[in-house]
């Protein structure tokens, strides 16, 4: 009896996982490509925030890109958020000869009991000082493409949104492991896209995203927020749906992706990803924390049926047979889509790896989030 009711809950995870995957695409499907006209000319000031910590070796390229972008200079401003940074990061900033790059050191500032994250009180500093009518964050070891402020511009003042989410994407390799954060984050992006469509279970990246001055002064901020160590993006985007959902746009296009490299090794690679994971824990969205259990009770199923064949349970091997077989399905529809969004269908070579390492990664990082709860970013320990 009890084999049969592994049997049976295990192959209704394995189903529910691939309708979630259907639904997903049928959202994505139906989301507007975002065209960027050539008529198309701005006229709102963007003040770009970048957080940054040891990033010497990055933030000039990114500065660079941001500088090249076509947009008008008198409609710019650059905020960079020097969060303690230890490396030569400063002295590249004052490099770079450009005087619309704002500097704002958190070292002139004493982090407030309200808070227990440096980066969203930086940001929040930075919102205060802002000129800009609309405000894009990145990351100071991202790249940007040339129009990619156009595209917040056109959003914010021809589609009249101003929650404005855009597509991240990790620089492929030569490694498994990058290869596969590249495959797993196109992915996510298709899930953040369709989502926004569907109007639940919303994420978003703050290495992308642009949303309002006055909409920031509206929702409060970081306000009730501001204790959680992560969550600047995603837990702003709750906040923001909860009032204003209808001002929640994706922009539907790879041209306004921003890049960043992947974690380039598995200490790295578990510390993003536990980050990450105690973010999602946080969330008061249930219907994203079903969704979640979904993939982490099915990734967790494929890991501990085996061992039950090993104990006698012979009866489960067709099932085991099943349920990894739907995944594999499900996974490569989602990301068959996804690498012909992003033109990286070649990456699709790498999909049985990547197959495997997602299992094993969702169901060790799901297990530790539950008790691990400080991780390590930029060398400094946070929870």
């Amino acid at each position: 009896m009890f084999v049969i009711i592994i049997g049976i809950f295990t192959i209704c995870l394995a189903l529910l996982y691939l309708g979630l995957i259907l639904i997903y695409l049928h959202h994505w499907r139906r989301i507007s490509h975002t065209k960027l006209p050539d008529t198309f000319i701005p006229s709102v000031t963007i003040s770009v925030i970048i957080p940054i910590r040891n990033e010497a070796d990055k933030i000039g390229v990114l500065l660079k890109t941001i500088l090249a972008n076509h947009y008008p200079s008198r409609l710019l401003e650059i905020i960079v958020i020097n969060d303690h940074s230890t490396d030569d990061s400063l002295e590249v900033i004052k490099s770079i000869d450009a005087k619309n790059i704002t500097v704002l050191s958190l070292e002139d500032f004493e982090l407030p009991d309200t808070f227990n994250s440096f980066k969203k009180f930086g940001i929040e500093q930075a919102n205060k000082i802002a000129k800009g009518e609309l405000i894009v964050t990145t990351d100071g070891d991202c790249l940007v493409p040339p129009h990619w402020l156009e595209y917040f511009a056109y959003v914010y003042e021809i589609k009249e949104k101003s929650f404005i989410a855009g597509p991240v994407n990790f620089i492929s390799g030569t490694k498994a492991l990058v290869n596969f954060q590249a495959l797993d984050f196109m992915g996510m992006m298709l899930v953040t896209g369709a989502n926004t469509r569907r109007k639940s279970s919303m994420i978003c990246n703050g290495a992308n995203l642009g949303y309002s001055k006055s909409l920031f002064k509206k929702v409060g901020g970081y306000r009730d927020i501001a204790l959680q160590a992560s969550g600047d993006d995603i837990m702003l985007m709750n906040k923001v749906a909860e009032r204003f959902q209808d001002q929640i746009y994706f922009i539907k296009n790879k041209n306004a992706t921003v890049s960043t490299a992947a974690a380039p090794d598995w200490n790295a690679f578990v510390q993003q990803r536990l980050r990450w994971a105690t973010k999602n824990s946080k969330s008061q969205d249930w219907f994203l924390k079903l969704e979640l259990a979904i993939v982490y009770l099915l990734c967790i199923s494929i890991l501990v049926i085996p061992i039950l064949f090993i104990m006698g349970w012979s009866h489960l091997t067709f099932v085991w047979i099943f349920i990894v077989i739907v995944k594999f399905i499900a996974d490569w529809l989602l990301l068959s889509a996804a690498t012909k969004f992003f033109g990286k269908k070649s990456l699709l070579y790498y999909l049985l790896s990547s197959f495997y390492i997602h299992i094993f990664y969702i169901a060790f990082i799901g297990s530790l989030s539950f008790f691990k709860r400080r991780f390590v970013w930029k060398g400094r320990k946070v929870y």
